[in-house]
């Protein structure tokens, strides 16, 4: 073989390698990660009992999940459960009292050893709880009922942080729905182990049904109805009320079912949200922040006596000119009269006889709202003109 003909199979030979590493790199999956245990509540359960393993790297496929095997001690545990890539369930299994570290296993490899300790012969496992009401939203309270042996000292709901209960006995336990709790079993923690809800606690986010006025400007007060605006104490309220997407800066949690918010500056046409720590409800219909358009309005007074003027509009707005009421006032008694009612010509004038009397007298247009709210034309006086017979 020639030099030539070697030098060209070792090239040949090359590429071949290259090409297969190619064609296996893009096939073999991504790097992932091995689980890690972080916490196993209770803190020392009796065996046969379910435990809550909270950690990483459990569930995702992508980081190898979902995990295979929980072993205490160098047992599996049973009845595996997997609520979250941070948090399983699983019952302890048959080992001897003491140290028995827990070990999450996956498709990558094995969590490092979490010091934990179990009891071999310790109080019974608490029953399957149920609890009431089925739903309710951050901050309110549900009463957990069950066979618990010893009283629960923790609550949790779903992947909630864990929840000390308000009241508590070996039957009955009171907990409020935390912040970050979403829907899903509620669990009980005793001083043998825990006990898991067979049905979901659904957490409900706030609902708008209807707001009124539908239109305004900014500064208008909005009546806002609907249901899970709060909970129990002030740290579960509605955390903010937005129109389109500007968020009010004042608003007012009547109660659980209606708050009042003022239209802030910078407001669009658009839905309004309501959102608090279980979620944000949002209206189906629009509310319209309307354009206003400033107006002001002259007064003169002719001989035998004629009233006399023009409204105009800062922005040039017609609609808010042309054809538009105005009304002539006359001082009496303390107060103004209508002596007088008239409409504007196209392009803002008017003119109108009224009795020839001596007095103040003054006109006014009332605000009023063309395009279904998408405008108002603001209200506007003349300065007063006092006439006599001189």
């Amino acid at each position: 073989m020639t030099f030539f003909e070697r030098h060209m199979g070792r090239r040949v030979a090359a590429v071949g390698v290259a090409v297969a590493m190619l064609v296996l790199g893009l096939a073999a999956p991504a790097y992932a990660a091995i689980p890690t245990v972080t916490a196993v509540t209770p803190s020392n359960a009796a065996v046969g009992c379910q435990v809550t393993v909270t950690g990483s790297n459990f569930q995702t496929v992508a980081n190898g999940g979902p995990a295979s095997d929980v072993r205490f001690g160098g047992t599996s545990g049973t009845g595996l459960t997997i609520d979250a890539d941070t948090q399983l369930e699983v019952t302890v299994p048959a080992v001897g009292g003491g140290s028995n570290n827990v070990v999450v296993e996956n498709v990558t490899g094995n969590s490092a050893p979490f010091t934990y300790s179990t009891t071999a012969a310790g109080p019974v496992c608490p029953g399957v709880p149920t609890f009431t009401p089925a739903s309710g939203f951050v901050g309110s309270t549900v009463t957990i009922s069950g066979t618990f042996t010893t009283a629960p000292t923790q609550v949790r709901f779903n992947t909630s942080g864990l929840v000390t209960p308000t009241t508590t006995s070996a039957t009955s336990v009171t907990a409020v729905v935390p912040a970050g709790a979403t829907t899903g079993r509620i669990h009980v923690y005793t001083a043998a182990g825990q006990s898991t809800s067979a049905t979901n606690f659904t957490v409900s986010a706030p609902t708008i049904s209807s707001f009124t006025p539908l239109y305004g400007p900014v500064g208008t007060s909005v009546t806002i109805t609907g249901t899970n605006f709060s909970g129990t104490a002030p740290t579960f309220t509605t955390s903010s009320v937005k129109f389109n997407t500007t968020s009010a800066t004042t608003f007012t949690v009547n109660s659980a079912t209606q708050i009042t918010a003022t239209v802030p500056t910078g407001a669009t046409t658009g839905k309004i949200s309501v959102t608090t720590p279980s979620g944000t409800g949002t209206s189906t219909a629009n509310f319209t922040v309307s354009a206003v358009h400033t107006r002001s309005v002259t007064l003169s007074l002719k001989k035998h006596l004629v009233a006399k003027g023009v409204v105009s509009v800062g922005d040039a707005f017609t609609a808010c000119a042309a054809s538009v009421p105005v009304k002539i006032q006359r001082r009496s008694s303390g107060g103004w009269k209508n002596v007088g009612s008239t409409t504007t010509t196209a392009s803002g004038s008017y003119s109108k006889k009224i009795k020839d009397k001596e007095g103040k007298y003054r006109a006014l247009v009332k605000s009023f709202t063309p395009n279904s709210g998408v405008d108002v034309c603001s209200k506007a006086k003349s300065p007063v003109r006092k006439h006599t017979h001189h």
